[in-house]
């Protein structure tokens, strides 16, 4: 099933929310391969319609208003190395805005609203994902949320997948970006190495962890963190607590540590799947 449409249900469900925090948006989308016909736009692909027509027209509307927004990530997307069937997005785009406030009143505006035909007839799919910077109050914020029916924490013969083998012929001392999406459990699950912890405290001994210990040797740092509070557009049961961008200096080097069964695939992850009742595992690099 795809989720394309900004409706006025999802913005007024933001306006229960702080007006005044600031907020980022990370972005999903998988582009039609031609936009949809009802625009007469001939053959113009759904990433021109998106990036051509949506996206130019959303800066001057947001200059207008004075919303502040700025771009944080736009990146292409290779592959998801954790997803569900139907996830395979093209790019990655993430923005922040000074407040709540600022994105409801830019997303209200009419000159706006005109301008989310062409987001539509880009789109094949897409989430939309609003995050905070800060660590919410009730963190983690969906210990009492319905089980997702179609979890993904981890994937046997992660290699084999086409999606995902592909990654052995792209350039292998190419930095790349992992953003990661996680769903906390309620308390760990045993024999992962962090038994009797909560997912977060679980969670937290995988992050620093992979991040002390493979700093140098897979060049990996973590260069964005935030906190979702809502999926606007997705699956009522994609709920996710954390969202973290892992950077690799290198593909090569990132491959490195996925593939270290004598270290990272004994002692690490499995503190991860311990923790977690949900996960997304997406690879992109900086680009247009």
């Amino acid at each position: 099933m795809s989720h394309v449409e900004l409706t006025e249900q999802i913005i007024e469900s933001m306006r229960a929310r702080d007006p005044d925090e600031p907020i980022a948006m990370i972005n999903l989308l998988k582009f039609r391969d031609s936009a949809l016909p009802e625009l007469n736009m001939g053959s113009t692909t759904g990433h021109d319609c998106y990036f051509d027509h949506y996206g130019a027209g959303v800066s001057p509307i947001a200059d207008r208003l004075g919303t502040g927004y700025s771009l944080l990530y736009l990146n292409e997307v290779h592959s998801c190395f954790f997803a569900t069937i139907d996830e395979d997005w093209d790019y990655l785009l993430i923005l922040q805005y000074p407040s709540r406030r600022a994105f409801i009143e830019m997303v209200t505006d009419p000159e706006y609203q005109e301008l989310l035909k062409y987001r539509s007839a880009a789109l094949a799919n897409s989430r939309l994902i609003e995050c905070v910077n800060d660590t919410p109050v009730d963190y983690p914020l969906n210990l009492q949320a319905p089980p997702p029916s179609d979890p993904v924490i981890d994937r046997p013969g992660l290699f084999s997948d086409p999606r995902v083998n592909a990654v052995n012929g792209r350039d292998p001392k190419q930095p790349t970006d992992m953003l990661n999406l996680i769903r906390l459990a309620e308390v760990t699950q045993p024999g992962g190495g962090v038994d009797n912890m909560s997912g977060a405290q679980g969670y937290e001994e995988y992050r620093t962890g992979v991040t002390s210990l493979y700093a140098e040797r897979a060049g990996v740092a973590i260069t964005w963190r935030a906190f979702p509070v809502a999926t606007l557009i997705g699956p009522e049961e994609e709920c996710w607590d954390e969202a973290l961008i892992y950077h690799y200096d290198s593909r090569e080097q990132m491959l490195s540590m996925f593939t270290d069964y004598d270290d990272y695939r004994v002692n690490h992850l499995p503190k991860r799947n311990a923790s977690i009742v949900d996960g997304r595992l997406i690879e992109t690099t900086i680009g247009k």
